[in-house]
């Protein structure tokens, strides 16, 4: 499990799930765009339930591991996930630096 912090609080969601918005929001900023995005989570007391974010060049989200977890980490998250991956190829061709290993060699000979 992952948290999603956005808006000043953490939002629990699957591995998978978290790491799906957080490539999807570098993808819209780095195409100017914004969307919203329904993300399966869980409340307080482990319930399932969707939080809708707003994503794009503005949005100050980060991902870490979860702590303290108790929730299941068995949902079903493969149709959330595609949808997602369908969602950043029709948000146009950028795709995160850190994906593009010629991109991250770039500049790095003379680094120490």
């Amino acid at each position: 499990m992952k948290d999603i912090h956005y808006a000043g609080r953490a939002i629990r969601t699957t591995d998978g799930a978290a790491d799906a918005v957080i490539r999807y929001a570098a993808v819209l900023g780095g195409n100017g765009k914004t969307d919203t995005i329904d993300v399966p989570t869980f409340d307080d007391e482990g319930r399932p339930v969707v939080e809708t974010l707003l994503l794009g060049p503005a949005s100050l989200i980060t991902v870490g591991p979860a702590t303290d977890d108790d929730r299941d980490a068995g949902v079903d998250d493969a149709g959330f996930i595609e949808q997602v991956r369908r969602l950043a190829v029709l948000a146009g061709p950028v795709r995160p630096v850190h994906e593009d290993p010629d991109l991250q060699a770039e500049g790095l000979d003379d680094f120490d």
